[in-house]
């Protein structure tokens, strides 16, 4: 691809504007909204990071490398050895290696983050990640001073903030609670199109119960408990 992988623009010296950065994140959308509901055998991609994100000469976003991916069974689901890349994991999938559509909106929500903020992440137990700093910034009302200082167009600060809270929800540790990929392309292609509801504070906790047959998740804001989670078997 001519301008190679969304890497090479994330806390680096290359710039993209807003609205190129906004069309980034529907077409990375769009394709996940494919795979996950219209290829006919839906699949989950298991890798969705910024290197695996090429853009072509007029910056539409093709996404690459499935050497990860799998096509899903009949539960909507595929449990296979831990894959995928450090920062960018569910916590299902860090845990169980369960991977589902889910766990790719969840990586998605994590490059929302990054191309917006214009910063890497960073390992989730950081007090200093990238969703930490989010998340803080949101719970005391200034989602925007998070942004990337070289995004400078006052005039598209609303359509920031909502991809902001879109790549939140996107994030949310339990899986049950995160947006489908279809409606989060519905919030980039209309202004009016209802958000998510976020709490409001960072939902920390991932309570697991499984056996051999099912499992569930749950969440919580208590903040003693650890970052990604805890695990309980039945």
């Amino acid at each position: 691809m001519p301008n190679g992988s969304l890497d090479r623009f994330i806390g680096k010296s290359e710039f993209l504007d807003w609205p190129t950065r906004y069309k980034i994140l529907l077409g990375l959308a769009s394709a996940l909204v494919y795979l996950h509901e219209e290829c006919g055998n839906p699949v989950v991609h298991r890798d969705v990071k910024p290197n695996n994100v090429m853009l072509d000469s007029d910056y539409n976003a093709h996404l690459g490398d499935f050497g990860l991916a799998r096509l899903l069974e009949n539960n909507g689901s595929v449990t296979t050895m831990i894959a995928g890349t450090p920062g960018y994991l569910a916590p299902v999938v860090s845990f169980m290696g369960r991977a589902t559509p889910e766990s790719d909106v969840y990586s998605f929500g994590m490059v929302v983050l990054e191309l917006v903020c214009g910063r890497r992440t960073k390992e989730m137990m950081d007090e200093n990640s990238l969703v930490d700093n989010v998340w803080r910034n949101y719970e005391k009302g200034a989602l925007l001073e998070c942004v990337d200082k070289m995004v400078e167009d006052k005039s598209e600060e609303e359509q920031v903030r909502r991809t902001l809270m879109v790549g939140l929800a996107c994030l949310h540790p339990d899986y049950t609670l995160r947006p489908r990929m279809k409606k989060v392309v519905h919030i980039f292609m209309n202004p009016d199109e209802p958000l998510m509801n976020l709490p409001e504070t960072r939902p920390i906790a991932v309570h697991l119960s499984f056996n051999s047959t099912s499992f569930s998740t749950s969440t919580t804001t208590d903040f003693g408990h650890s970052a990604l989670g805890e695990i309980h078997t039945e």
